[in-house]
């Protein structure tokens, strides 16, 4: 690949967030069109369509057809919203919010502070809870990564111990609805920023989802402060790698508080809780490397990819202790914590 084309990989990221955004794909399932058609559908200039998918064609979303017209490919299937490995959100999120944090690079590379702050004014959180809607494509984004790992966590790991499970940061409720649907006789609930959890009930009242309804609750809780007790099992995933080691520990400590809690309550009728951290540990490659950028640039100024012995060391400094660490195909790691013993 030459200069020249790496130079204009930012472009590609935002054509992938306009075609996703614009929904296309949708508007190709049932079958080819012509950018003038497309252009119809989604209220756009048949030109400006014409060469967004010629563009997007480059790099193989979408084919244009020896007619004219425009037609699916194995990736651009998956910016559908009924694909089950749907990244139509993701997409958007590259494509918007976070394209323009990256804007100001040079920033976190002069300084090590995020540009997301010289972007927004202050961290992301803080800048979505001012903009509902930029909120609302962060957590279909976040449902979009997180339903590959939620079904292989639902099939794979023995949940026959677990009855009640509390996702700390789980935003709409994407990783537990996918391991409730596959276990009936668990029941869970979201801990949550209070819009994140309104956000997440309103979406389950309005899925017509009768059985999880009544398996499902969400909550609001400060995961800084405090988190509910009462769970067999809490879940942290892809959310320790946006904080730093300072804050990451009170995270940690706020949970380990609630497994505590959890056994006082108990009276020693339950079983031990466990924590289940779930995230991209450190390797050397290439993903590791693109991820400790995007930590420097959209998280909090000092947050870094952690290594098994950083994830050990802060859980013992937590009160916890890594009894287990397994691999999923997705690239996250499962670092099973349990109380740490005196």
């Amino acid at each position: 690949m030459q200069l020249l084309q790496l130079a204009g990989m930012g472009w590609i990221s935002r054509s992938l967030g306009v075609a996703a955004r614009l929904g296309i794909a949708d508007h190709l399932a049932d079958g080819p069109k012509t950018a003038e058609e497309i252009a119809e559908l989604t209220d756009s200039h048949p030109d400006g369509v014409l060469y967004l998918m010629r563009v997007l064609g480059i790099v193989g979303v979408f084919h244009e057809n020896e007619d004219g017209t425009f037609g699916h490919t194995e990736l651009s299937q998956q910016l559908r919203d009924d694909h089950p490995r749907s990244m139509r959100y993701w997409c958007v999120l590259g494509g918007e919010m976070y394209y323009d944090v990256w804007r100001d690079l040079l920033t976190t590379v002069k300084t090590g502070a995020p540009s997301s702050r010289s972007e927004y004014g202050s961290s992301i959180y803080a800048y979505m809870d001012r903009d509902p809607e930029a909120g609302e494509v962060y957590d279909r984004a976040m449902a979009d990564i997180t339903r590959p790992a939620a079904a292989e966590l639902a099939r794979d790991f023995d949940f026959s111990e677990i009855s009640h499970v509390i996702d700390v940061g789980g935003g709409t409720g994407h990783l537990l609805k996918g391991i409730l649907s596959a276990h009936p006789d668990i029941t869970g609930t979201v801990a949550e920023r209070g819009d994140v959890a309104a956000r997440g009930a309103r979406i389950l009242a309005e899925s017509g989802d009768t059985d999880l309804q009544g398996r499902l609750s969400f909550t609001e809780a400060d995961f800084f402060t405090e988190v509910p007790s009462g769970a067999d099992a809490y879940f942290l995933k892809n959310v320790l790698h946006n904080w730093s080691p300072e804050s990451s520990s009170k995270i940690l400590e706020s949970v380990q508080r609630a497994m505590v809690r959890t056994i006082e309550e108990s009276e020693g009728v339950a079983a031990e809780p466990v924590l289940f951290v779930i995230e991209p540990l450190l390797g050397h490659d290439n993903a590791s490397a693109i991820r400790s950028l995007f930590q420097m640039v959209v998280c909090e100024e000092g947050t870094r990819i952690r290594g098994e012995d950083d994830m050990r060391a802060q859980a013992a400094k937590a009160g916890l202790e890594v009894r287990s660490i397994k691999n999923l195909s997705t690239e996250h790691s499962v670092i099973e914590c349990v109380l740490a013993r005196d």
